[in-house]
């Protein structure tokens, strides 16, 4: 599955007190856009009980949305996946199936950027707009690597990383809780203090082997701790 990470759209933050802010999800999903891929069937992205649901039938596509979470380090959330995909390797290309997983979008460094990055980016802005997050961490529920276990991108090489929560054959049907501390995370990987985090998005991906899934998940928040 190719994956660009896409143009801004209309910021979706809640309203919420100054120590948080919260990604809305309401009927319809308001302020979302959907992101589809050449020659692979598109996801089934709908909203129940203030959740996003991810129905994923040997399909693939991508949710976002801009958000302005300002210097909030700690993103946390809940999520369930009632029917999940088999462990793939998502360190390869076209084989790379997850149940569910969030992407954070960073906005775009110079300064910090590698040579490498700064090459690119005239690329990724002629494909994704000069507003494109610079780096990327997704979170996956899914894969063969360890839960915990970080792996670079097969897409966005060092600018982006994989971070495994939860393993394809965690327990389905419930709601867990996750916590992040990206501004520590940040720096783990790329050794500088992180630039505003600009996107948020969310993937479900089946088509490599041709399975299905069905995922939730709700309470997308920036906080301060």
């Amino acid at each position: 599955m190719k994956k660009l990470f896409p143009l801004a759209v209309a910021a979706t933050l809640a309203a919420v007190p100054a120590h948080a802010a919260c990604v809305s999800v309401a009927s319809g999903l308001p302020g979302w856009e959907r992101l589809d891929f050449d020659d692979i069937p598109p996801n089934l992205w709908t909203e129940e009980n203030g959740a996003v649901v991810a129905s994923s039938n040997a399909s693939a596509s991508l949710l976002y949305t801009s958000v302005q979470a300002g210097s909030l380090p700690v993103l946390t959330w809940q999520w369930r996946v009632d029917k999940g995909v088999p462990a793939t390797d998502l360190t390869r290309k076209g084989g790379d199936d997850r149940s569910i997983a969030l992407t954070v979008g960073f906005a775009y460094d110079p300064a910090s950027a590698s040579i490498g990055e700064r090459m690119k980016r005239v690329v990724v802005e002629a494909v994704a707009g000069a507003d494109a997050p610079g780096r990327v961490i997704e979170f996956v529920w899914g894969g063969t690597l360890p839960v915990g276990g970080r792996a670079e991108s097969p897409y966005s090489g060092n600018a982006g990383r994989l971070v495994t929560l939860r393993a394809a054959d965690a327990p389905s049907g419930l709601w867990l809780d996750e916590r992040v501390d990206l501004a520590t995370l940040y720096r783990e990987i790329w050794g500088s203090s992180p630039p505003p985090v600009t996107r948020v998005a969310l993937t479900a991906d089946s088509d490599d082997t041709s399975g299905s899934s069905n995922a939730r998940i709700k309470g997308i928040c920036f906080r301060n701790g």
